[in-house]
């Protein structure tokens, strides 16, 4: 499965660092200190949901089961066969997924959108154009349904995705893209809830383009002592629900219980903390900080909840 991290991705949009929100805060965040928010502070009106990328086969022990639990558990996951829905139906995701969906755990199915050919990624049914990846996420997007349909599939995450609204010549060119995108997942499901992740904050023209906007993906360091460089203006008012902040390489619980109180400062309304990280094996310039559930996992959900 594709698990690189957007922060290991270059200087592209995907890698932009946001300003930080507050300049009271900064300088406490500076130094990577812990910070403590006033009573009845805004944040506290922010309601949360654990949203996990759940890269992490079903065979391989109990983590799926343990999406769901303690109650309320995660919110959200993202299922992950093979960098998207693989070539068949797999019974163990279709029983995780069923498990998960039945215990309130929503599932949507990974889908990769290669930037829309931006970066000169090959498109599933070949060549680099916007329209050949549009035209292969969407059949990436009926074999999700088709697999896992009926095990109560929740919608798609879109991976890979941009920032940008279109180029110089078509200044909508690639939301018009995501767009299409939206409504062909809404066409199988008009309650499917979708998500794009272009792992740093987009341009506003995405808030029509998707249900949820991945606007942070990084680790703990990043997300305390650079959150904020280039953050569009519109997340200031967004509604909670369009934003989601995923943060790995937390390290301890207290750093996770601060990544969190943050997270609410910022308008997350989903979010997701770990403790692992993106080591990766000798010759792989890539690792996975998503293939478990963090070791603080229970105080995570009772901390978001």
């Amino acid at each position: 499965m594709r698990s690189r991290t957007h922060l290991d991705r270059g200087p592209g949009a995907a890698g932009r660092r946001r300003r930080l929100c507050a300049a009271a805060v900064s300088a406490g965040l500076a130094t990577g200190a812990l910070i403590s928010l006033p009573a009845g502070h805004a944040s506290a009106a922010v309601r949360q949901t654990v949203a996990v990328p759940a890269y992490f086969n079903p065979a391989d022990g109990d983590l799926w089961a343990r999406l769901s639990s303690p109650a309320p558990g995660a919110g959200l996951a993202v299922a992950n066969p093979q960098s998207g829905p693989g070539d068949g139906k797999d019974g163990g995701y279709a029983s995780a997924i069923k498990n998960a969906h039945g215990a309130g755990t929503k599932v949507i199915g990974y889908v990769d959108s290669g930037y829309l050919g931006t970066k000169g990624w090959t498109a599933p049914d070949g060549g680099t154009s916007i329209d050949d990846w549009v035209d292969g996420a969407e059949r990436n997007v009926d074999k999700w349904y088709s697999y896992y349909g009926a095990s109560g599939l929740d919608g798609i995450f879109f991976d890979d995705g941009l920032t940008a609204c279109g180029t110089p010549s078509d200044a909508t060119a690639y939301v018009d893209a995501y767009n299409r995108l939206r409504s062909y997942v809404k066409g199988k499901d008009a309650d499917a809830k979708v998500v794009i992740n272009p792992g740093a904050s987009p341009e506003e023209c995405y808030t029509q383009a998707a249900d949820t906007l991945v606007t942070f993906e990084g680790t703990y360091d990043d997300y305390v002592n650079h959150y904020g460089d280039d953050r569009a203006s519109w997340e200031a008012s967004a509604d909670p629900s369009k934003i989601w902040h995923l943060i790995h390489t937390t390290g301890s619980q207290a750093r996770m219980q601060n990544a969190i109180a943050l997270s609410k400062q910022r308008g997350a309304g989903y979010v997701y903390v770990t403790d692992d990280d993106n080591s990766h094996p000798p010759g792989q310039d890539w690792g996975n900080p998503w293939d478990t559930l963090p070791s603080y996992w229970s105080a995570e959900v009772n901390t978001v909840g």
